[in-house]
This record gives structure tokens, sequence and C-alpha cells, in this order.
């Protein structure tokens, strides 16, 4: 998109948007530091028993020997963390997938759209992991199940993000992709998407944020049922064998990915439509 942004102020906002985002860093860095000095002092000062809640330190030392192999250390966390993450990318990918071709056949049909406004009204408030059940009677114990269920969590805040932005989308942009007789895939790829991204990120940084969830509350209900699994069954197996620091230990871990993908969303969107003036950051 074209600006009459000379080069000076270009660099001079940058500037400030990276000193911007330096200092929120920075701020949340306290705040994290602040919570952990707070868990730690407050363990060891009201004397907490350590099997029921484990102070900060030993927490991060169960973490480190979980995910750095060498002497005295076991580093097998990484196995349960590479389960959990090709659970959600598969089913991530597969998501947004469905909710592109869904709401790009609602885009230009009437029935379409109605069957998909109906579809994400009733599936979208719906807690995905009470499908667990189902899945599990119709696929089994396996990755199916779980695809299954994290698919359903994700994909109903996407497609419904990409309605609204779809529904918003200028008449104008409509008219021109018309006018130059793009067919359905050129008009997808070329006009409703690129128009559609603010809209579609927020569709996506939600959806990842249900799935995460999703993951290891099903992974949890695996590791009751003796089945293994990824980051879930790694906590609930912990509790299992009363290894509380190892469990606070995954939950940790499930927290630090949460803010990491977090943070990828946001510079995906700095980089996208701030970059190019459709967003303000």
């Amino acid at each position: 998109m074209a600006t009459n942004e000379t080069p000076a102020a270009g660099r001079k906002r940058n500037a400030l948007v990276a000193d911007l985002l330096r200092a929120g860093a920075l701020k949340k860095l306290a705040v994290i530091v602040a919570l952990a000095v707070s868990w730690e002092a407050a363990v060891r000062l009201l004397h907490v028993n350590k099997l029921l809640f484990p102070p900060f330190s030993d927490v991060v030392v169960r973490l480190a020997h979980g995910l750095v192999p060498g002497e005295g250390t076991r580093g097998e966390l990484w196995a349960y963390i590479w389960e959990t993450l090709s659970v959600i990318l598969q089913s991530f990918a597969l998501s947004v997938a469905l909710a592109i071709a869904a709401t790009g056949l609602a885009v230009s049909n009437r029935w379409m759209r109605e069957v998909l406004s109906v579809m994400t009204g009733v599936f979208q408030p719906l807690p995905s992991i009470a499908l667990l059940p189902m899945a599990i009677l119709w696929f089994g114990f396996s990755r199916e199940s779980l695809v299954f269920v994290v698919v359903m969590a994700m994909v109903w805040p996407i497609a419904s993000s990409l309605t609204v932005g779809f529904a918003t989308l200028s008449p104008t942009l409509l008219r021109l992709g018309h006018n130059y007789e793009l067919g359905r895939l050129a008009m997808m790829t070329q006009i409703l998407l690129p128009a559609a991204l603010p809209m579609m990120i927020s569709g996506l940084r939600v959806g990842w944020g249900f799935g995460w969830r999703t993951v290891v509350a099903a992974e949890l209900v695996f590791g009751a049922t003796g089945n293994g699994g990824g980051i879930g069954w790694y906590i609930n197996n912990s509790r299992l064998f009363m290894n509380i620091a190892d469990g606070f230990a995954g939950i940790l871990l499930v927290i630090i990915f949460g803010l990491l993908t977090e943070s990828i969303f946001r510079l995906v969107q700095y980089f996208t439509t701030h970059k190019w003036g459709t967003e303000s950051y």
C-alpha cells in the first residue's frame, strides 16, 4: 500500500514502535519476575508442604532436568513437547483449510452462508472437550481422536473471524475482482483473504489458544486412561507418581509455550497488517 511517508519519518516511526515494544517486554518481564519471587517466598515463609505446592526454584530445576539432557539429567520432555506440538500443528493446518473452504463457499452461496452461521452458532459455544467421549468411541484411543477434538475447538473461531472479515469487505474490491473476471479461487486468494487478513490473524490467535488448551486437556484424559501422550499426559503421570514438582514443571511449560506463540502471532501481525497500514498495532 503506497503512502506519502518520508524515509526519515518511517525510520522515526519504526524506532518509536521498537521502543514501545521493548518497554512492554520489560514490563511483562518485571511482572513475571515479581510473580516468581512471590511464589518462592510464600512457599518458604509459610512452610507449605512441598508435596502439595513446591517452591518455584524446585519447579525450575525439574524443568531444566526435563529439557537439558546431560549428566544427571534426562531431557525426556522434548518427546512430550513434540507429541503435543505435532497434534496441534496438524489440527491447526486442517482447521485453517476447513475454515477458508467453508467461508469461501459461504461468500458465494446464500445457503452455505446460513449453514455456516448455524454450525458456528452451535459448535463455537460448545466446549470441544465434551466431544472427546464420542471421539474415543468413533476413533478409539488414537491420535485421530485428539486431532478431531482439537479441530472442533479451532475451526469455528477461525471461520467466524473470516466471516466477519469478508462481511466488512469493501464492495469496490469485489467489483474490481469481477471486472478482472477473476474466478472463485483467484477472488479468494487475491481479493478476499488479503483484505480479511487482520480479522483472520485475530481468529488464528483465538483458535490457537482454544486448540492449545483443548489438546492439553484431552491428553490429561488420555493419561488418566493409561494411554501415552504429550505434555498433558506428562502432567497427569506426575500426579500419579506424586512427582508434584514435575507436574508443575509441565504446567509451566504449557504457559511458556502459550506466551511464545502469542508473541509469534503479534510479530506476524506487526510485520503484515501493521506494516501495510491496514491495522494499527
